[in-house]
């Protein structure tokens, strides 16, 4: 059964790109471990809602983990230039698989396996390249099951590192600073083999549970694992204010958080730039929201197939809503305003964080709900279980920065 995990708004992929290394002569297999979990840090500010109570116990990561399975996957490191340690840790805080890499050259990725819904840790590594010279790398890709670190598939050849959104992998030029990449690919969650190919003509922008979004010189379509076309850009129906001769459609903002079920178009004309935004299912292209121009809609996922768009509807192009996106023969669900200077900060456990000026409140994506407005509690979690505790970032009493678990509303 998949999580119902929140994510929180970052890039959902993890990147530590670099000049990368050769590998080192370290294992790199996936070891199974029975650590205990760490002491509950000091804390002095109070957990925002809906956490509760204690902390629970010291999470072992030294960057912000995500909720796969039953498990917390997160990375941890020492002194600079160590090894990179990826750990598995459980609802009760015991770390139960880990596996290193080196740190200049890998990332990770939550997939969704369209065949049982599981959720893949995708791992990124260096190999050495047999054809390419004594210290000729190759970076792969493989994926490991959340629960017991069991190799899924792996390891597959790819041109870089994660880019996004879902299991796309390009090389990117330069630095990290660049946003410049080279051709990408993007993978099968399910078996790791090539879905779209950059240099076979179409370059892939979006892939969910196997599918994935892409474009060429003249289309803009979805193709299911086997290549296989679900719909293109001409199969859409066009919003009725944009029917006109010389609106374009093309890829709109992408998932703040990784990947969703749902993905947004901008359409433009040459007369007036852009004109709107729309939400499409990706599987059928079936069209969820028509969006005013003013603010380019946010895209989170909600987990179990389901997409929170923060937008601005067009027939109210001052105003901004949250909606939750369950399905396309759903109509979208209004949840409730969103404030011209709050920003989702985060998606945990249903709750959908928004931080306005120097204070954050809630809203319940399932119900519509809004809690109360908060300054002093502590920031926003990043990850949840299901029917688990939930992780944040706090500062110790020490001034040492570190993640914990508090226990949510659904705790057992």
């Amino acid at each position: 059964m998949p999580s119902n995990a929140g994510r929180a708004v970052v890039l959902a992929v993890t990147l530590l790109v670099g000049a990368c290394a050769p590998p080192g002569t370290e294992d790199a297999a996936v070891r199974l471990v029975d650590d205990p979990a760490l002491p509950p840090p000091e804390v002095s500010v109070s957990p925002p809602p809906p956490l509760r109570g204690e902390p629970l116990w010291t999470a072992p990561f030294t960057s912000e983990p995500k909720a796969a399975g039953s498990m917390f996957i997160g990375m941890s490191q020492g002194a600079t230039g160590d090894r990179l340690r990826f750990l598995a840790v459980d609802a009760e805080g015991r770390t139960r698989w880990a596996t290193e890499r080196d740190p200049e050259c890998t990332g990770f990725a939550i997939a969704h396996d369209p065949r049982d819904g599981s959720e893949p840790v995708v791992l990124l590594d260096k190999e050495k390249d047999p054809e390419g010279g004594l210290l000729a790398t190759v970076t792969t890709a493989s994926a490991f099951d959340p629960d017991d670190g069991g190799r899924v598939w792996g390891p597959v050849d790819v041109p870089g590192t994660l880019v996004g959104p879902g299991l796309i992998f390009a090389a990117v030029q330069g630095s990290v600073m660049s946003d410049r990449t080279g051709p990408k690919v993007a993978l099968d969650p399910a078996t790791g083999s090539v879905i779209a190919d950059e240099e076979r003509g179409e370059t892939p922008l979006h892939e969910y549970r196997g599918m994935v979004l892409t474009r060429s010189a003249d289309t803009l379509r979805t193709i299911d694992s086997t290549g296989g076309t679900l719909w293109e850009h001409t199969d859409l129906e066009i919003p009725p204010l944009w029917e006109e001769p010389g609106v374009r459609v093309g890829p709109g903002p992408r998932p703040t958080d990784g990947t969703t079920a749902a993905v947004a178009l901008e359409w433009t004309s040459e007369a007036d730039g852009i004109l709107g935004y729309s939400v499409h299912d990706l599987a059928t292209g079936h069209l969820l929201l028509t969006l005013a121009e003013s603010r380019p809609p946010v895209l989170l996922d909600a987990g179990r197939g389901r997409t929170v768009v923060v937008a601005s509807p067009v027939d109210e192009p001052e105003s901004r809503y949250a909606f939750r996106l369950d399905d396309a023969r759903e109509a979208p669900v209004r949840l409730g305003r969103v404030g011209d200077d709050e920003r989702p900060r985060a998606l945990v456990a249903s709750t959908l964080y928004l931080a306005g000026e120097g204070s954050y409140r809630t809203l319940d994506v399932r119900t519509g709900a809004t809690g109360e407005e908060w300054r002093d509690a502590g920031e926003p979690p990043v990850a949840s279980l299901e029917n688990g505790p939930a992780i944040m970032g706090v500062e110790t009493t020490d001034r040492t920065r570190v993640f914990t678990a508090l226990a949510t509303d659904r705790t057992r």
